[in-house]
């Protein structure tokens, strides 16, 4: 993808027709061979780092968003070996990405607007600043080195730029998320927990459900249906791995209903969201997952309607590997007839429950992963709509 990315922006790939080496890890740009001059007066070369912003067709920037650089070198300084103050905001060690080290935080701002026009723009400049002062000492000093690197490309799942991580500075944490994940059922709780997986790094996402896409369903689920996808009554599973290619490549659709026959091909997975609303389907995934020893959150939501009104519960409930059967036991319900049975079964879901139901329990995975701090380590949590709250117990 970095590569492509090269390859396909005019800017980008102006700098690299020029010489610069260029390269690009998780959408950040390296030019490496900067020349400079250091404290001591002598000659040096180091590295320039700036985030890539993308627009809506995955092109860089125009104008650019932001107009800072960070550099790998030494002190940068001016002929006379004073420090180039007028670029350098700030200088402290500190890693860009999940592991580029950088030494100096560069601001220069272009007269008038204040955003560069290009990256090219950006860079040339940023180069300038540098390499003016090194071609003082010797005038074939240029970061245009005509070297050409072989961009990294790194194991992004994603189909599209991941330019937000990089952005925001979490790349690192971002990696935390990792592995196959599954999902085991995709009404509405479940398809918006596959909007937000396709959202993460890990590297494969499957999906089971052996149900068909029908129109109500579209009314509880993530973003505006794709109709001509939806229009022959495809299955959930079909439908949503197809519309989510388009974020992500590792969804994998499983047309089927997860049985006692088919429950210990759960063991291939590092972790399992499940979301169903009928009590013995839920015993088997729950008693298998737990026999193969693999960590789940088990989702449900309870609805009621009393002149007009509703009121219910969403409750999200964590199992790590090794929670003794009788500890599970005391917040999952297995009978189909019993009292809160009938009351997670009436059947009565509206999109902002079940979103925030999926909420829940990624977030709670994520804390799990050490995503998120977590000094609770709670095991059931349980949203109360007529009191607005939370409530959060361990097993």
């Amino acid at each position: 993808m970095s590569a492509d990315l090269i390859s396909r922006d005019p800017y980008l790939k102006r700098l690299q027709e020029e010489g610069f080496e260029l390269e690009i890890r998780e959408l950040i740009l390296l030019i490496h061979s900067v020349p400079y001059v250091t404290g001591d007066m002598l000659l040096g070369r180091g590295t320039l780092v700036c985030t890539l912003s993308l627009d809506t067709e995955g092109l860089t920037s125009t104008p650019q968003t932001d107009h800072t650089m960070w550099f790998t070198g030494e002190m940068p300084c001016h002929r006379d070996g004073s420090p180039m103050t007028n670029i350098i905001n700030h200088s402290a060690e500190a890693t860009v990405g999940s592991d580029i080290k950088v030494r100096h935080y560069f601001s220069s701002k272009p007269e008038g607007t204040g955003q560069y026009a290009n990256i090219y723009d950006k860079v040339v400049t940023y180069e300038s600043h540098l390499g003016s002062a090194a071609r003082s000492y010797d005038k074939t000093a240029n970061a245009r080195t005509g070297i050409m690197l072989a961009s990294t490309e790194d194991d992004s799942p994603f189909a599209i730029p991941d330019s937000a991580s990089s952005r925001y500075g979490i790349v690192t944490a971002n990696r935390k998320l990792s592995g196959c994940i599954a999902i085991i059922g995709l009404g509405g709780t479940g398809a918006y927990l596959l909007d937000l997986a396709t959202k993460t790094r890990v590297a494969e996402i499957h999906i089971y459900d052996d149900d068909q896409l029908l129109n109500h369903n579209l009314f509880r689920s993530p973003g505006a249906p794709e109709l001509e996808l939806a229009k022959d009554f495809p299955r959930k599973v079909d439908y949503y791995a197809t519309l989510y290619a388009r974020m992500h490549y590792g969804v994998k659709p499983h047309p089927k209903r997860v049985t006692d026959d088919n429950i210990d091909e759960f063991a291939d997975y590092d972790f399992v969201f499940v979301c169903v609303d009928k009590g013995s389907s839920r015993r088997v995934i729950a008693e298998g997952l737990v026999r193969l020893g693999i960590p789940f959150i088990d989702t449900g939501i309870g609805l009621g309607v009393n002149e007009n009104i509703l009121d219910g519960c969403a409750r999200a409930t964590f199992v790590a590997p090794g929670t003794p059967w009788k500890d599970v036991t005391t917040h999952l319900s297995f009978g189909d007839d019993d009292e809160e049975a009938n009351v997670y079964g009436t059947d009565i879901q509206v999109a902002e429950l079940n979103s925030l139901n999926a909420i829940m329990a990624v977030m709670r995975w994520k804390r799990w992963l050490t995503f998120y701090r977590d000094e609770r380590n709670e095991r059931n949590a349980t949203f109360m709509i007529e009191g607005n709250n939370i409530t959060n117990r361990r097993i």
